[in-house]
């Protein structure tokens, strides 16, 4: 059996009809939270990202209750409870700007 990993170029703000690209919400954490990062073999570690981060949503996750985000241009799986609790604040528009981010996919 032969797996072959590909890497793809996400564009994480769609442009809209005037040509402006749409905001993704984005957070800035307010103490040090776990997160699921995956590596090129897709396997999952556990790391923490430090509390002042600002993460983009992505989209849905994989895994169960998680979403999908980017930091620092890394795409890591974060539970939606811990981006949406008391310890995170939403951004302003105004700060949102499109990010890419390269995102691994896995076909066996």
């Amino acid at each position: 059996m032969t797996n072959t990993v590909a890497l793809t170029t996400i564009l994480l703000a769609a442009p809209t009809e005037n040509g402006a690209a749409q905001a993704t919400p984005a957070y800035r954490l307010r103490k040090s939270i776990a997160v699921v990062q995956f590596d090129l073999a897709l396997k999952g570690r556990i790391v923490f990202l430090p509390e002042g981060a600002e993460l983009r949503v992505v989209g849905p996750s994989s895994l169960c209750k998680c979403v999908e985000v980017v930091c620092k241009n890394q795409l890591y799986n974060i539970f939606e409870e811990d981006l949406l609790g008391p310890w995170s604040m939403v951004l302003k528009n105004g700060r949102s700007r499109s990010v890419r981010v390269k995102a691994v996919g896995a076909c066996a």
